[in-house]
């Protein structure tokens, strides 16, 4: 009885583990924005502003964009 409580908890680690590096191997692919929707995205940073213009960066470690509004 023990040994079968043992295999049921190994199982379920084993399980767990191979979900959990399922859910870590899709999530760090790249995200590859069109040109299109890169426009977009600096369209949409700008905002109703005066004249202004927005720089769009990509960090390149964490995969995120920044943002910074410019004036003229």
């Amino acid at each position: 009885m023990n040994i079968r409580k043992m295999l049921k908890a190994a199982f379920f680690v084993a399980l767990s583990g191979v979900m959990g590096y399922s859910v870590y191997d899709s999530q760090k692919e790249d995200i590859v924005l069109s040109d299109l929707a890169m426009e977009n995205v600096e369209a949409l940073a700008g905002g109703e502003s005066n004249g202004g213009y927005a720089v769009v960066s990509k960090d390149e470690y964490t995969h995120t964009l920044h943002f910074q509004a410019m004036a003229l």
